[in-house]
């Protein structure tokens, strides 16, 4: 048996065994109403408010019709500057509006919830919203593109005008890009980026496929991502108008690899009818004397006649510039051969 343990040593005494009245509680009674909670919200203390709020965010896909009734009140805290909480009464709202059906307003309310809207969360609630701010952003992306380039695409309207986006949109599609980038979720981004016109977003994915390298092929590294890319500008996937700038996006970015990648780039010069950028290229690699550049010279080559005109060809081929092959030995004629016979004969010994 232990030995007794003495006055003096109490923090060694074992704990007392629970009784019944300790070990088992009570499960909480289900919620079967949020009728006190909305009672709650008409009190005049701050604190009853905010664990109203509290409970309520947590009840809603179960209680929203009921709590739609108080809408007025939890908008009314939302609008109050004074309210601590005021972004958790904005989640609230947008929760309930989007429950109702009515999405816009949802939107709105998500947005002034800012980061209490975790766009990380998955459920169908937040995968809507997403996809209804991701709509809006774009539009407004694409109106303020066609305002500074002067450009219309196909149904676009002529009298589109920049105007200012929300700052809230903002920062919900900037963290939801953030996510995914950080899940290296590149393919997601770049429609995103594509649908918006964000070049600068564009040019951040391709070089990251480096430093960190995604899970599907084209991800594997800016090399593969540019392979990737070229394909996709160059479909009818990209509004003409925008062909142009992304194109030329690729040639800046292939030239300012630390290892130059002459097939990728000539394609892009090629789709950019840039003859003479196309010229140049071969003629720094036929003017080469590694075998390997040579190669690329004639791969490049192969590439162009299977792809471009015929008239891209010719000026091209005017603009390349080669070192003339050396001269050959000219080879002695026969009459210059016979008398050279003859004078070694005649020659003394």
């Amino acid at each position: 048996p232990d030995a007794p343990l003495s006055p003096s040593q109490p923090h060694l005494r074992r704990p007392a065994a629970p009784t019944m009245a300790t070990a088992v509680l009570p499960a909480p009674a289900p919620l079967t109403s949020s009728v006190g909670l909305l009672a709650m919200l008409e009190e005049s203390e701050t604190q009853i408010k905010v664990h109203a709020l509290q409970k309520l965010e947590r009840v809603v896909p179960d209680f929203w019709a009921e709590i739609s009734e108080s809408l007025p009140d939890i908008e009314a805290l939302y609008e109050d500057e004074a309210f601590p909480q005021r972004r958790l009464a904005a989640l609230v709202a947008s929760k309930v509006y989007y429950y109702l059906g009515e999405y816009a307003d949802a939107l709105v309310f998500a947005l002034g919830a800012e980061t209490l809207f975790n766009v990380d969360e998955g459920s169908e609630y937040v995968d809507t919203l997403l996809a209804k701010a991701i709509d809006e952003y774009c539009k407004q992306h694409q109106q303020r593109y066609e305002a500074a380039t002067g450009s219309q695409e196909e149904g676009g309207s002529s009298t589109a005008a920049e105007a200012p986006i929300d700052r809230r949109l903002i920062d919900l599609v900037d963290r939801m890009v953030e996510s995914s980038l950080e899940r290296r979720a590149y393919q997601m981004v770049m429609g995103l980026a594509l649908e918006a016109r964000r070049t600068d977003l564009i040019e951040r994915i391709i070089l990251l496929c480096d430093a960190k390298p995604g899970e599907l092929e084209h991800d594997a590294s800016t090399i593969k991502m540019l392979e990737y890319c070229f394909g996709l500008f160059s479909s009818a996937v990209v509004p003409r108008s925008f062909r142009a700038t992304l194109i030329a996006l690729l040639v800046t970015i292939y030239r300012g690899l630390p290892a130059p990648e002459y097939l990728g780039l000539a394609r892009c010069l090629a789709q950019a009818g840039d003859a003479a950028g196309v010229a140049a290229i071969l003629s720094q690699l036929i003017e080469s004397e590694s075998a390997e550049a040579r190669l690329a010279a004639f791969q490049i080559s192969f590439d162009l006649v299977d792809n471009c005109t015929q008239a891209f060809l010719k000026l091209v081929a005017e603009r390349t510039k080669a070192k003339p092959p050396p001269p050959a030995a000219a080879e002695p004629s026969a009459a210059e051969g016979a008398a050279e016979g003859e004078a070694a004969a005649a020659a003394p010994p």
